[in-house]
């Protein structure tokens, strides 16, 4: 009987694939697909975004003999940014962006081997691809019918409901509800739960100085530098001082209760079934007649906490997605912070409340750019402020 390869092979050396091309082992499915070149960017793109909805790998450098019924080695020649490129399309030209890993596997021919690009399932399928959706047929990619882009679209918004769920009761427990100012809410979740997940951290007799450190080493200098002036608008999260416990978790404010204002009200905590949060009391302030919000401010602190929940990812050994939802009170009226001296009135936001939720692959949390878009991009571009804030925003290579 003819081998047959796990639906998740992937060969670690020249030799196992080969193997796996004279076994005819080696066979297109809807989780593996051979090609001989890397194609157009646009090709590319859809290639890519075909596997997004349950994972897969493609391997470049092995071309079909059709008539034959067969694979064989075909190594493409190295060349500048050739594993940079699958990512940056797949970035770039899939909407959702999409995160792929991309290896390069030696060949014994000089200069030359195979990429292999690895497409996780993203739990932001389907992604568009060249103005339509694409899945995975038995062999080849297949544009899917709108029926099945609105069910898979409708499953997707649906696995969010319980962080929304989560995100509109923390709104209802706002410490400061009668408050005047804007406030910001920041929920995440992990996709996947692990029970105890931070457990060490509610079990520290102590937790203070491990939020602390977290709070100071865990937002990346790639955020710190986005962000500029905005990551120093008061309360910061150099201000989060003050240790507190909480129902099933852990904490790290700006003030201690006794003394909580709202204007300086800033709050991290660390729940042990995995959930955290973060509170910021002013997103907002009433000056020179204006109620004006911080929207650069808001854009950094939801990215610094993307930052954050990377590195509790990484101290709790968890690889999987994270459910995060953000909402922003307060709001009706308020306009765009353009100048410390002469701030431009701007558009008016004419709602109350801003809300959105998203799902955000391990992947991603190392340039959260993408996300702090889709998380709080619409506000900002309602506020027709967004640009001046674009590189908190993206991630360009």
């Amino acid at each position: 009987m003819d081998r047959v390869l796990p639906p998740t092979w992937r060969p670690s050396s020249e030799a196992e694939l080969e193997a796996a091309l004279n076994e005819g082992a080696f066979t297109e499915t809807p989780k593996r697909e051979a090609k001989q070149q890397l194609r157009s960017s646009k090709d590319q793109a859809k290639d890519m975004a075909s596997f997004a909805i349950d994972g897969g790998l493609i391997v470049v450098g092995v071309r079909e003999i059709k008539t034959e019924g067969r694979f064989e080695l075909a190594p493409v020649e190295w060349a500048d940014q050739i594993l940079e490129t699958p990512a940056r399309i797949a970035a770039s030209s899939c909407d959702p962006p999409l995160q792929v890993s991309v290896d390069w596997l030696e060949s014994a021919l000089p200069g030359h081997g195979y990429l292999l690009i690895e497409v996780p399932a993203s739990p932001l399928a389907p992604h568009m691809a060249g103005g339509a959706y694409y899945g995975r047929g038995d062999r080849e990619k297949r544009r899917l019918p709108d029926a099945e882009v609105e069910r898979l679209i409708r499953a997707r918004d649906t696995s969010l409901d319980v962080v929304r769920t989560a995100l509109r009761e923390q709104v209802q427990k706002d410490p400061f509800p009668e408050g005047e100012l804007a406030h910001l809410h920041v929920v995440a979740l992990p996709s996947r739960r692990i029970p105890g997940m931070f457990k060490a951290w509610t079990a520290a007799e102590d937790a203070r100085p491990l939020l602390f450190d977290l709070v100071r080493d865990g937002i990346s200098a790639r955020t710190r530098e986005r962000g500029g002036e905005t990551a120093l608008v008061a309360p910061e999260f150099g201000d989060l001082w003050s240790g507190f416990r909480t129902a099933g978790g852990v904490g790290i404010a700006s003030q201690t209760s006794a003394q909580a204002r709202e204007q300086n009200d800033l709050r991290f905590i660390v729940r042990e079934r995995g959930e955290v949060f973060l509170y910021c009391g002013r997103s907002a302030d009433r000056r020179y007649g204006q109620h004006l919000i911080f929207d650069g401010a808001l854009a950094f602190r939801v990215r610094a906490f993307l930052d954050l929940l990377g590195s509790l990812s990484e101290d709790a050994g968890y690889g999987g997605s994270w459910d995060v939802g953000v909402a922003v009170t307060n709001l009706h009226g308020v306009s765009a912070w353009a100048d410390d001296r002469y701030p431009s009135p701007g558009v008016e936001y004419d709602a109350e409340r801003y809300e959105q939720v998203t799902r955000v692959p391990q992947l991603e949390l190392e340039k959260p750019g993408s996300a702090t878009d889709r998380l709080v991009g619409e506000l900002l571009r309602s506020l027709g402020n967004a640009s001046a804030h674009s590189e908190l925003l993206t991630d360009p290579e």
